[in-house]
């Protein structure tokens, strides 16, 4: 664990969490509607159990790592019928199957969806905060929002999990080029660690390097999540698929939370009206 003191405490809690959509501030560019920092929270023992799991599920099928991108990229191929790129051929999911790719996913989602874990979620409905800011006076980073949105909901769903919890807590985000977001993240956890005296670190870390697994379950989770709120912005209600009932089943053990989870609406003041209801 790379936390900036240096320190990790058995009693610790960590928050690992990963962002998705956050390649374009207009939200014109595919995938990008709909920014999301999600994650988890739990404890160094709950941590320490998920990672020899993990591993053993990745072992098991054969995969070096896990990444939604990469995951995805390999069934659109197969079911367009894509001719193999170099970069396809790079994918370690390549040649995989169908029926192999989904027990792959649905299995890694029923270890992050289970144990003493905590689901965040925050994000921010880009189409919306467009036409806002030309009522309210938002600023032109959106991303700021999604940021404060996670930290909001962190406290609000570990607070509802836990109730008021005692342990250190560190945030590990999966490393991000983007001086911009990091400037961002930052600030908003500066912020929170202001009001929180429970709060430690922050630090980086490589979803695909094997130290840091729990990175690539809030990969699943961010990835997910902001998928399905881009299809909602068209569809309306969606239905929960197999890896979602997975996912969401244990940690978000009735309706109310299952819709919050994927509609985001534990936020912050100002991103409430930017998400809607």
């Amino acid at each position: 664990m790379f936390l900036l003191s240096g320190k990790l405490f058995v009693k610790d809690v960590i928050v690992y969490a990963d962002e998705s959509g956050t390649h374009d501030k207009t939200g014109q560019s595919a995938g990008s509607k709909c920014p999301i920092v999600a994650g988890f929270a739990a404890p160094v023992s709950e941590w320490s159990k998920f990672c020899v799991e993990w591993q053993a599920v990745l072992k098991g099928y054969g995969a070096p790592y896990f990444h939604s991108r990469e995951l995805r990229a390999a069934k659109a191929a197969l079911e367009q019928n894509k001719k193999a790129t170099p970069e396809l051929r790079r994918n370690p999911y390549y040649g995989w199957p169908l029926a192999r790719l989904d027990k792959f996913l649905v299995a890694l989602a029923k270890l992050a969806g289970g144990g003493n874990k905590v689901m965040i979620a925050g994000a921010i409905k880009l189409p919306v905060f467009h036409k806002l800011k030309l009522e309210i006076p938002l600023g032109e980073d959106p991303y700021k929002y999604c940021i404060s949105a996670f930290f909001e909901a962190y406290e609000s769903e570990t607070r509802l999990r836990w109730g008021n919890f005692k342990s250190p807590v560190s945030f590990i985000f999966d490393q991000n080029d983007n001086p911009e977001w990091a400037r961002a993240v930052h600030e908003a956890f500066r912020s929170l660690r202001e009001k929180d005296p429970r709060v430690k670190d922050l630090a980086y870390g490589d979803k695909k390097d094997a130290r840091h697994l729990p990175l690539q379950a809030a990969d699943l989770l961010a990835y997910n999540i902001r998928r399905r709120a881009e299809e909602s912005l068209t569809k309306g209600e969606i239905e929960l698929a197999s890896v979602e009932h997975a996912l969401y089943g244990k940690l978000a053990s009735n309706a109310a939370i299952k819709r919050r989870a994927l509609e985001m609406n534990r936020i912050h003041r100002v991103s409430h009206f930017i998400c809607g209801h």
